[in-house]
């Protein structure tokens, strides 16, 4: 589900059936993401999403035409296709982000 920032109201949700949902082969992240922000598409938005729905490949994609908006989200480190250059923690200063 997202909501509108201005009004806090829900515009969009979907039921997650865990293992009955059906994601036509899609993974189900990959899924969710692209079915919630149809309406959102070509706006040029910014999405937040939580650890669960936040990838490499997925946050890429909606950079991309026809998608056109831009995804901000914790990811967590043993998520496949984490750059190296991100696991290295320790040569960061506290409070950065990249």
């Amino acid at each position: 589900m997202w909501f509108d920032v201005g009004t806090n109201y829900m515009a969009n949700a979907i039921a997650c059936l865990g293992s009955n949902t059906q994601t036509e082969g899609v993974p189900v992240s990959s899924y969710f993401v692209e079915k919630l922000t149809r309406s959102i598409q070509r706006t040029n938005q910014k999405i937040t999403m939580d650890n669960w729905l936040t990838s490499i490949p997925l946050a890429d994609k909606p950079l991309k035409v026809p998608l056109n908006f831009t995804v901000v989200g914790t990811i967590r480190k043993n998520k496949r296709n984490v750059p190296p250059e991100l696991l290295k923690l320790r040569s960061r200063s506290v409070g950065t982000s990249m």
